[in-house]
């Protein structure tokens, strides 16, 4: 009977990852940064993808992005003191804030302006011996350029919540499903996947249909990536917004494939270096059929991370990793 059930569960959690993932705008997550409070200031440039013969499109984008931890909470709860109710319990909320400024260019003219992201949310992370493990977050971003951020600006959001399971300290799985708004637009996509520890140096981690890494630990101090991510919101102009009629909004979808080095800086800082290629580009207008596929270009990215200290959930991930 358990049998039957679970094939029955598995080929509905099929169906949905396969709806969602077709049109899915999802973006990759950062688990290990979650767990962890910190800053991280960045810097990425992607080399001119050639649009046709005489036009070229290259952006570069500088970054600044804050995870704080703002309440923790470790204990058990008595429940009326009856024994069998009692539950040991942890809980972690996180506020998560950064800034991006982007410049996205045409070669040879330009009718593109600087963009400026913002966004602000909350991350609530809990446990329980009955309950497990869930994860909950939501955020609010804009993306918009000099005339739109006074004029009209067009407020995006960003939801979802997952369930983690931990088989045991060397695999972990997650599972649940989201909501991208963007410029007026909804788009769900689903939050499935695992990380793994496949051998005593080699770490796996899989999100469908966000990205594939797999992990090198060479030592205390350096370890490598080796990953390929699907990147589906990337706004490169805008004008008007959802709520005028001459609303127009061009965005940006990439699948990546790179190699990073991270290099641990004494106890509180990394530095992570990243080359990579992207391919599969393509500018599409939000509210229409009109789409621009661009040539495959090579990238690069470099990061400072300080940490500001690890957390009751960051301290078990360590050990799962």
């Amino acid at each position: 009977m358990n049998y039957r059930k679970n094939i029955k569960q598995y080929l509905i959690l099929t169906l949905l990852i396969i709806g969602f993932a077709s049109n899915s705008y999802s973006q990759s997550l950062n688990l290990g940064f979650l767990f962890n409070s910190g800053a991280i200031l960045g810097l990425d440039y992607y080399t001119p993808s050639a649009m046709n013969d005489s036009v070229d499109f290259e952006s570069i984008k500088y970054k600044v992005q804050f995870t704080q931890a703002l309440k923790t909470k470790v204990g058990i709860d008595l429940a009326g003191f009856d024994f069998k109710k009692m539950d040991a319990k942890a809980s972690q909320i996180f506020l998560t804030y950064g800034f991006h400024f982007y410049q996205p260019r045409f070669s040879r003219y330009n009718n593109l302006e600087n963009l400026y992201h913002g966004n602000i949310g909350i991350t609530a992370l809990t446990a329980s011996l009955r309950k497990g493990i869930w994860l909950y977050s939501g955020n609010i971003y804009i993306d918009e350029n000099s005339t739109t951020l006074t004029q009209s600006p067009m407020p995006n959001f960003r939801a979802y919540m997952a369930n983690v399971q931990v088989k045991n300290l060397k695999f972990m799985t997650f599972y649940g499903a989201g909501v991208v708004v963007n410029q007026g637009k909804i788009y769900p996509f689903p939050v499935v996947g695992f990380r793994s520890r496949l051998a005593k140096k080699w770490r796996l981690e899989l999100v469908v249909p966000s990205y594939v890494k797999l992990n090198y630990k060479a030592n205390s101090k350096i370890n490598l990536d080796f990953g390929t991510s699907f990147s589906g919101i990337n706004s490169v102009y805008r004008e008007g917004s959802a709520f005028q009629d001459n609303h127009t909004s061009l965005n940006l979808r990439r699948v990546r494939s790179y190699l990073t080095l991270n290099a641990k800086l004494g106890n509180h800082y990394k530095l992570r270096t990243e080359l990579g290629y992207s391919y599969l580009q393509e500018i599409n207008d939000v509210n229409t059929d009109y789409s621009l596929k661009l040539e495959n270009a090579p990238y690069a990215g470099i990061t400072i991370n300080y940490y500001f200290g690890k957390s009751v959930f960051g301290n078990f991930v360590n050990r799962v990793e």
